[in-house]
């Protein structure tokens, strides 16, 4: 319930710590009232397949059916993230209000890198070099009189990862963890005026 505002936060979080060339900071202008109905939903479908799993007859159910309710959940899922993330770039704005800003990220591109990202997990370490790339588009996606781009490596994320699953397995330095590696993914975005 409380993800409307948790998610708004964290927005603003982030835009705190990046500064634009000029000096100037970016500002978060969105709400929890713009997004409210995205996020709910996010939460909900994360809790239907284990809904779906303890329905009564569904240990009969057809292996191919719970496959597909699998795909079409994770689709809309998707789509829903990806409106979410339209949402966030058209919230973006900077202190001097001359920031113009759209994400052009199409859904067929979102969705492949999502299945590269999962199918990546198969190889234990290579996800750091598809997330390496895949924050490299979300970035260079963004459209208006500034461009982004990120220049984390897959080696820098793989190790940060593994270091940040150590230290939160103690529990006690997960909040400073978070920060940490937020903070860090944030810092290796690049804004550049476009002229």
């Amino acid at each position: 319930m409380p993800s409307p505002w948790t998610t708004t936060r964290l927005c603003r979080f982030l835009c705190e710590q990046v500064s634009l060339p000029n000096g100037r900071r970016f500002r978060f202008t969105g709400g929890p009232g713009d997004i409210w109905y995205i996020t709910i939903a996010i939460g909900l479908l994360a809790l239907l397949p284990q809904a779906a799993k303890q329905a009564p007859g569904t240990a009969d159910a057809d292996p191919a059916l719970l496959f597909l309710l699998q795909v079409v959940l994770a689709l809309v899922g998707w789509c829903l993230t990806l409106a979410l993330i339209h949402w966030f770039v058209a919230s973006l704005q900077s202190d001097d209000r001359c920031m113009s800003r759209e994400f052009g990220g199409s859904l067929p591109a979102f969705i492949g890198w999502q299945v590269l990202m999962a199918l990546s997990l198969l190889t234990v370490i290579g996800w750091a070099w598809v997330a390496s790339g895949y924050m490299r588009w979300l970035c260079r996606s963004i459209r208006g009189n500034a461009a982004f781009d990120f220049t984390g490596s897959g080696v820098a994320i793989l190790w940060r990862t593994v270091v940040f699953v150590v230290l939160c397995s103690l529990i006690l330095p997960i909040p400073w963890m978070l920060q940490w590696l937020a903070t860090w993914y944030v810092s290796r975005i690049t804004v550049v005026p476009v002229n």
